[in-house]
């Protein structure tokens, strides 16, 4: 044997040692492995994956417990008015439309179906979105959709938050989706259609709106929505039809009452527009606004200066009483009879036997024929359009240094477009009553439009040129005509009420004018008219009906109503303050003149920002509308003066505009 065998035989060497040694290590180990694996319990052990979706199963089922027992507490509660159940919608009025669609669609806090993740990312987007931070809630919105990726909740949320970024376009895209996981989501629905409302696609919203009331049939605010994009397209009577509908189902619902009253306002159908807006008012002061208010007080419905509130029952429609000028109003007087208790309602109104009336009449001035420019025209006694009246579009030309055509005549709210077709700058303005304008310089080749809103002559003049001079009247409704060359008029059919009727010629005087004016109370009887007029002026000649207005008075008149408006409030006169500042917009500015001077000299924009800065102080005053700083006399009293320095700015360059002097040409 050799000697290495004998080594490794040997007990006593160390590699025979190291080996016996590794053996029973190798068998003790085997044997705890079959120890520990035979003897203990089996595991539960999962990959970490698996632990997190068990977690939020597990959250999950525990939310879900709570809101049962939640839902059962509120259950057990005694709730008699079932209404409160369904928590109410209000919408603001489209005056603030900045916040219109965002108080309607506010989405619910997302349910607990979805993973914690999720609703994480979810609220970080809601946070990010509401302090403006729209990309940063877009990306979080992103995140949240790679893990439910099949969330109709999630993309509903998310269009709304991109709609609040006028993100039109990916807000529609993320509605879509939301509405193709949920078809009959009828949330989802309202919400896409009032996204695609608001981007101004009216078809789109229209459809959508129709499927949620055939979703929800008692959702009154979809159906008023669904009324405002029948609007967009004028389709005025589907428009009144959504509103009605939206008031059956909640009468008491202010904002329906106040749309129904714009659509039938721009029907011309004043006097029933009016109760409707008197109830919106009632509910929501927010609804009280100028326009609405100088509606109601030429019906007889309002009075601004009243220290109390007109009942609805107190001035029913149909016998509003409507202020009339003086000239009409001694006509009228004339011709009422004793004991009669309205200056307005038709004296032979129960005499009517026809709802339309043939006049006829012949017309001469200083016992001649008139001229080819010689106008009549009836003017509604209520100060009211006539239905189906039109508005026309009108260019007048300067061409060769004269306006073509030099006289013109136009309905109440027709619109006047002036070219400038002379290589020459042109200056056209006007002084004539209630309409004043001045377009300023205009080069050759520039033009500019401006819209009449009040009846009457205007007289055009150039400021560079002093011998161009133009006439355009502008009537208050459709029912005028120009007498023939023998000085004969007909107006076939008339409605059957009462008008005064007037003969305009540019050659006569203001004076001449108003002592011919008559009063027709038409029933239905076939009337004539005869005019023989005297005048000091001669043929082609053409009087400035220039306006008298003081405009610095009606500032004084403006700045007395507002700071006593303040003092009211101060001590507590919280109703007559609110009527004072009312004056001040619609009595003063609005119906003195100012504001339509303001517009036509300058333009609409303008007028209107002045109007605003008056508006916010009442609006302050009677207590609604939000104000970052707190209202104090201090602050009302601060703006009251700027407004007050604004309108005098304003009448100091309207002066300056309404008298240029004339300019030197060399």
């Amino acid at each position: 044997m050799s000697s290495k065998n004998k080594m490794i035989e040997s007990p006593s060497s160390p590699l025979k040692r190291t080996f016996l040694t590794l053996s029973w290590v190798g068998i003790l180990a085997v044997g705890l492995w079959a120890l520990m694996h035979y003897s203990a319990p089996e595991s539960n052990l999962e990959p970490y994956n698996k632990f997190q979706e068990a977690k939020a199963e597990r959250e999950k089922a525990e939310l879900e417990k709570a809101e049962r027992a939640n839902a059962e507490n509120i259950k057990a509660q005694p709730n008699n008015n079932k209404e409160s159940e369904k928590p109410e919608l209000k919408l603001p009025s489209d005056f603030d439309t900045g916040n219109l669609i965002k108080a309607a669609t506010t989405l619910p806090t997302p349910r607990s179906q979805l993973p914690r993740r999720t609703l994480e990312h979810i609220q970080k987007g809601m946070l990010f979105t509401e302090e403006g931070k729209f990309n940063a809630g877009d990306i979080e919105f992103e995140e949240a959709s790679k893990i439910s990726p099949n969330s109709p909740e999630l993309y509903s949320i998310w269009g709304a938050a991109l709609r609040m970024a006028k993100k039109y376009e990916g807000a529609n895209r993320r509605f879509a989706r939301a509405h193709e996981l949920s078809p009959n989501d009828e949330e989802i629905t309202f919400n896409w259609a009032m996204s695609e409302l608001e981007a101004d696609h009216p078809e789109e919203a229209i459809r959508l709106f129709q499927k949620t009331v055939k979703l929800s049939p008692d959702n009154y605010m979809a159906y008023s929505m669904l009324g405002k994009a029948f609007g967009r397209k004028k389709m005025y009577e589907k428009e009144k039809s959504a509103y009605k509908k939206a008031l059956e189902i909640n009468p008491d619902f202010a904002q329906g009452h106040f749309d129904l009253g714009i659509v039938l306002g721009i029907q011309k159908k004043f006097k029933t527009a009016g109760p409707h807006f008197l109830k919106a008012i009632e509910m929501d002061k927010q609804f009280e606004k100028p326009f609405v208010i100088q509606m109601l007080t030429a019906l007889g419905l309002y009075d601004p200066a009243a220290e109390k509130p007109i009942k609805k029952e107190a001035a029913p429609v149909q016998q509003a009483k409507i202020e009339t000028p003086p000239a009409a109003k001694k006509i009228a007087d004339d011709k009422k009879p004793e004991g009669s208790g309205s200056d307005h309602k038709m004296e032979e109104g129960s005499k009517k036997v026809k709802n339309s009336t043939l006049v006829t009449g012949n017309i001469k001035i200083n016992g001649q024929k008139p001229g080819p420019n010689t106008l009549v025209f009836l003017e509604t006694k209520s100060k009211l359009r006539v239905g189906n009246q039109k508005m026309q579009e009108l260019t007048i030309d300067q061409n060769g240094l004269s306006f073509f055509p030099q006289h013109s005549v136009i309905t109440v709210g027709s619109t006047v477009t002036f070219a400038n077709k002379d290589r020459e700058v042109h200056n056209i303005f006007s002084k004539s009553l209630s309409n004043q304008f001045n377009l300023g310089a205009m080069a050759s080749g520039s033009f500019k439009t401006i819209e009449f809103t009040q009846a009457g002559p205007v007289v055009l003049r150039c400021n560079m040129h002093k011998d161009m001079i133009g006439t355009i009247f502008v009537v208050p409704n459709g029912y005028y005509t120009k007498p023939d060359n023998n000085g004969d008029y007909k107006f076939d059919s008339v409605k059957s009420e009462g008008y005064i009727m007037q003969v305009w010629d540019p050659m006569l005087a203001p004076g001449e004018v108003e002592a011919n004016l008559t009063s027709a109370d038409l029933t239905g009887v076939d009337q004539t008219f005869d005019f023989d007029i005297k005048s000091a002026s001669v043929p082609g000649e053409i009087h400035d009906m220039t306006d008298p207005t003081d405009y610095n008075a009606i500032v004084d008149n403006i700045e007395r109503e507002m700071f006593q408006a303040i003092e009211d409030w101060k001590n507590g006169k919280k109703f007559i303050s609110r009527k004072r500042m009312l004056m001040a917009v619609t009595k003063h500015y609005a119906g003195e003149g100012l504001k339509g001077a303001i517009a036509k000299s300058f333009s609409s924009k303008r007028s209107i920002l002045l109007e605003q800065k008056l508006d916010t102080i009442r609006k302050e005053i009677s207590g609604y509308g939000k104000s970052e700083e707190p209202i104090t006399e201090a602050s009302l009293k601060s703006q009251a003066k700027f407004a007050v320095s604004q309108l005098r700015l304003n009448v100091k360059e309207l002066e300056e505009r309404l008298n240029p002097a004339p300019v030197e040409r060399k």
